[in-house]
């Protein structure tokens, strides 16, 4: 029984030999999420060498990134900005939850082909996924930290103004004698 497990039976006088699994699978034990999806991508690879060697062209522009936004979504560009964030716990959360980013799905999009999406509905890109928001929201956000450091600024030079214990360079804009100096 060469490694082989034989199962017998007897009926009406006659023996019947089936031959049992040839690999017996082992348990397996996952100690990750990571674990579990690299095992998934294993069993879905071709089982020989000939599956690896077909494939199938991918026609890319190379002008386009690859992050470049879905050509179904430049019509949505005037009424909504587009981002990719990046897909973790952390930056979806802080980006979603305080700053109003809106993952992009079929529910709000409901006439994009259905390609664009993954299985959990979203539209990813490696390890992004792309979120949107209002025009006049997100150019507000991107305004405010031009504006806080131009605060900062303002006070920083405005903080000793009228204070005469500290020294005040001139500006150069104008001499001694009142009349108007350029400076280049």
């Amino acid at each position: 029984m060469n490694n082989e497990k034989e199962l017998t039976r007897e009926k009406n006088e006659s023996v019947v030999t089936l031959p049992a699994k040839a690999e017996q699978e082992t348990p397996r034990i996952l100690l990750s999420a990571t674990d579990a999806y690299v095992s998934d991508r294993m069993k879905s690879q071709p089982n020989e060498l000939s599956g690896v060697d077909v494939r199938v062209e991918d026609k890319t522009d190379p002008s386009k990134h690859r992050l470049s936004l879905p050509d179904e979504m430049v019509p949505f560009e005037k009424k909504y900005t587009f981002k990719w964030l990046m897909k973790n716990k952390q930056n979806l959360d802080y980006a979603c939850d305080v700053r109003g980013w809106v993952l992009v799905n079929r529910t709000y999009f409901p006439g994009l082909p259905r390609h664009l999406f993954s299985v959990n509905g979203s539209i990813e890109r490696g390890d992004a996924i792309l979120a949107f928001i209002k025009r006049e929201i997100a150019e507000r956000m991107r305004r405010e930290p031009s504006e806080k450091s131009h605060n900062m600024v303002q006070g920083t030079l405005g903080k000793h103004k009228d204070d005469s214990r500290y020294y005040s360079p001139d500006s150069g804009t104008s001499d001694r004698e009142g009349k108007d100096v350029v400076q280049i």
